[in-house]
């Protein structure tokens, strides 16, 4: 077995059988094989139990397993999670806004990721740039336009921009609450709707569960799936905005399944340290090279996601 320290990052060529006893950290992100495409060898079948196992006698009780998957396995992990105790948080799906298996009856579009904790982990609010997060969604931006023209055209509403922007006072007048909302908490104050839509656009906006982003236009996708460095990888934007979620900046990240590196690249731009396994030569020796390079990076004067 390999190991290979790259600043913050400690990569191992080798099974995640064989490195997870010998480790610590406080977090598990990783894209397991999910066991259906037979024609790849990278999806070869891994010790689930030991996995699961480990993660429970390692992770902190604060600590995540986070999980990309689909089908049968990626069920079936959810399942053996929550038998073994862990609490099961949140399930973000990520729109890919495009399909990769376009021969298929129906074009898959998306992709899901289950957040566990092992016991009183909390998921972080995260800020998403504006226009990051509404990319695609070219009528709610017209609409918020449309919200701050029609405040702006009244004196009470302009005053309360004013307000918001000279005093920082947010929320409306009345405490109104909803008894239709399940999930608010009584006497919540409401913001006004239109400091609200500046406020997220100077703020950035709370991450979704659902994700939508893509590192191409429309146009670019199809032919940018192609030059990818392996065959399954992630974006690192993306990964980054979920690392966020679960974890803090000098957090330890490990990846059992690490491919071709995105996630420690995704670690290493928001302050995370990172451990990733792989099996592959192939794939060991391109992370190592994108982990180097994103070290070589210019140093962002704040970290993204901090």
């Amino acid at each position: 077995m390999l190991k290979k320290v790259i600043g913050d990052a400690t990569l191992y060529h080798g099974k995640m059988e064989d490195v997870i006893p010998t480790i610590q950290f406080d977090h598990i992100f990783s894209d397991p094989p999910y066991l259906y495409i037979k024609t790849h060898d990278f999806d070869k079948e891994f010790d689930e139990q030991l996995l699961f196992e480990n993660a429970k006698r390692i992770l902190p009780d604060n600590g995540f397993i986070a999980l990309f998957g689909r089908g049968t396995s990626f069920y079936r992990w959810n399942t053996c999670l929550a038998d073994m105790g862990f609490v099961f948080k949140e399930e973000l799906v990520w729109d890919k806004r495009y399909t990769t298996a376009p021969c298929i009856a129906l074009s898959r579009i998306h992709e899901t990721v289950s957040l566990h904790t092992k016991k009183n982990g909390k998921i972080r609010r995260s800020k998403v740039p504006y226009i990051e997060q509404k990319q695609f969604d070219l009528e709610s931006i017209i609409n918020d336009i449309k919200r701050i023209k029609s405040a702006i055209n009244s004196e009470a509403g302009l005053n309360k921009i004013k307000d918001y922007l000279q005093n920082g006072n947010y929320f409306t007048e009345d405490n109104r609450t909803d008894k239709h909302c399940v999930s608010q908490q009584p006497g919540i104050l409401h913001p006004d709707r239109a400091n609200a839509t500046i406020k997220s656009i100077s703020g950035g906006m709370n991450e979704r569960s659902l994700i939508h982003y893509s590192e191409k236009s429309i146009l670019e996708i199809g032919a940018d799936h192609y030059k990818n460095e392996h065959p399954t990888e992630k974006p690192v934007r993306l990964a980054e905005r979920i690392i966020a979620l679960i974890s803090d900046p000098g957090d330890t990240i490990y990846d059992p399944f690490m491919g071709s590196g995105a996630f420690g690249v995704a670690c290493i731009n928001t302050g995370r340290k990172y451990i990733g396994s792989e099996i592959s030569q192939e794939y060991f020796d391109i992370a190592c090279r994108r982990i180097k390079e994103a070290y070589r990076q210019p140093q962002l004067s704040e970290v993204r996601n901090a």
